[in-house]
């Protein structure tokens, strides 16, 4: 058998590259882009949505399903009748009339139900891809009012150093705090715990801010429990202006002496009142 030639070697590398350049044209279709979207934190009571997002790239859709830890409760075939299956489980209810394809209402959520979400969605033939995500919920009693911000002095002006603490509302879990002067996040300088006599926690913060520019200072402290809900409370404080004296002086121009004409303040006039009414009782 003779070895092969070298136009016959040239053109294994050719058919070689023709075929990557096809498979990167015609590309490869199949499940893609898999995420669940669902709210952080929820009230007990309220209603959350679970989404489950795909991309298919064309294939058909055999089934998705969600877990609530390890447990199925949702099942939504295409191809079923009927497409939507669920699966009992303590504490879920499921609004089926506003559930569907990769979207799951649940009513009347539960404290049992924070925990770990996961949602499973498999292609249908030929390919039968199979993607899981998961996703994590707390279920959480809404802050009841907002943060108590302190200053130190109502007025500061430049080159003061400006001191204020904030506290959160009483919450178990405890809310992050945030100190804001005029759209600038500041770090806090200490922070304290303390708990109440029900087991309910605060969280105090204070901050150090070195005042460098004129003009009204706007403070604001925002309490945010899982980026879901939040409280703020926010303070004005007025530049601290040196006060000009209020006795003004214009030269008369029609006395030939230059006199000058003096506008009288408040403590002037008071002076005189008293000064009058020592000499009538005399």
């Amino acid at each position: 058998m003779s070895a092969p030639t070298a136009s016959n070697r040239s053109t294994f590398p050719s058919a070689l590259s023709l075929l990557a350049i096809l498979s990167i044209t015609i590309g490869v279709r199949g499940l893609r882009g898999v995420e669940m979207v669902l709210p952080a934190a929820v009230s007990p009571g309220d209603t959350a949505t679970l989404l489950c997002r795909y991309d298919l790239e064309g294939e058909p859709l055999y089934t998705i399903k969600f877990y609530k830890g390890r447990e199925e409760f949702y099942r939504y075939m295409p191809k079923e009748h009927p497409q939507t299956q669920i699966f009992p489980l303590p504490g879920i209810d499921v609004d089926v009339s506003k559930s569907g394809r990769g979207k799951v209402v649940l009513r009347e959520i539960g404290t049992d139900l924070a925990g770990k979400y996961r949602c499973e969605v498999s292609a249908d033939a030929p390919n039968f891809d199979t993607e899981v995500v998961s996703g994590l919920m707390q279920v959480v009693r809404k802050l009841e009012s907002a943060p108590e911000l302190m200053v130190e002095k109502p007025r500061y002006a430049v080159g003061d150093t400006l001191r204020a603490n904030c506290t959160s509302p009483a919450h178990t879990p405890l809310p992050n705090l945030t100190v804001i002067i005029n759209g600038r996040t500041i770090n806090a300088s200490f922070q304290s715990q303390t708990i109440e006599e029900n087991g309910t926690m605060k969280l105090t913060v204070g901050i150090s801010y070195l005042v460098t520019t004129g003009g009204r200072l706007k403070i604001q402290c925002i309490a945010d429990l899982y980026n879901a809900f939040k409280t703020k409370t926010e303070v004005i404080l007025e530049e601290d202006r040196p006060r000009l004296a209020s006795v003004r002086g214009t030269r008369d121009s029609d006395s030939g002496g230059g006199s000058m004409t003096q506008h009288l303040t408040l403590q002037n006039v008071l002076t005189l009142i008293i000064s009058s009414m020592v000499i009538l009782y005399r």
